[in-house]
């Protein structure tokens, strides 16, 4: 347990010295030139940014075992805090247009995220490499090439659909994810009601805690908000 909410110790000294070019902060928001050579237009771009300022603040206060008892809730004012550096390495493993990236930095999350972009879907890694985000390609039909329990989160818009259309096993992308994930990490699917029945059920055959979350959009849409055990009951 304690391994893993240790503060982070400052590891790089010298910065004051005179040797130190400094870098310039670049931000996120591209110009409607820049986007348009990805072919996006400002208007997407503005929807799909404000889509997730809006779905982090709603994932944020589901990052709690209250939500696993009897009686659901989201925690309250009267309710323990979790530790303020619970998570620090994010997943995005269907990254779209680097939103939730975007959303986490704007919201000032102490947090490093690796937003990949799925084989077979919309190529928008350039887009997010010049918003400066970290990002790579990755077919989710193979293990991702990283140690065990690296992540303290993981997150996938749409993934499970997408990997169903690519004829890949949805049971073997949840063991992949149980094996980069944590323990006591959180995983966060948002997908259509069928799909997410289904994760429900091959979550608990994992023993991951799981709970769907109704958007109460009106919308088809569901979430499966899970937490990978410390010891496996």
């Amino acid at each position: 347990m304690q391994m893993y909410y240790q503060p982070l110790a400052r590891c790089i000294s010298g910065t004051t010295s005179h040797r130190w070019v400094p870098i310039h902060s670049k931000s996120d928001h591209l110009n409607s030139t820049e986007l348009e050579i990805h072919g996006l237009h400002p208007d997407d771009f503005f929807e799909d940014s404000n889509f997730w300022k809006l779905a982090l603040r709603n994932y944020w206060s589901l990052l709690s075992p209250l939500i696993f008892s009897d009686h659901p809730k989201r925690p309250g004012d009267d309710d323990p805090l979790p530790p303020y550096n619970m998570v620090r390495n994010v997943m995005d493993m269907n990254a779209h247009y680097g939103g939730l990236s975007a959303a986490l930095m704007e919201a000032r999350k102490a947090v490093w995220v690796m937003n990949v972009v799925p084989l077979g879907a919309r190529n928008t890694l350039p887009l997010i490499h010049d918003r400066g985000f970290a990002g790579v390609l990755h077919n989710w039909c193979e293990p991702f090439p990283t140690y065990p329990r690296t992540y303290d989160l993981l997150h996938a818009n749409g993934l499970l659909s997408h990997i169903a259309s690519q004829k890949c096993s949805m049971f073997e992308l949840l063991l992949e994810m149980d094996r980069i994930l944590r323990p006591e990490g959180w995983i966060i699917l948002s997908d259509t009601l069928g799909t997410i029945e289904k994760a429900r059920t091959l979550a608990a055959q994992i023993r991951w805690e799981a709970r769907v979350i109704d958007l109460q959009n009106g919308s088809d849409q569901r979430l499966l908000v899970c937490q990978k055990p410390f010891v496996r009951k």
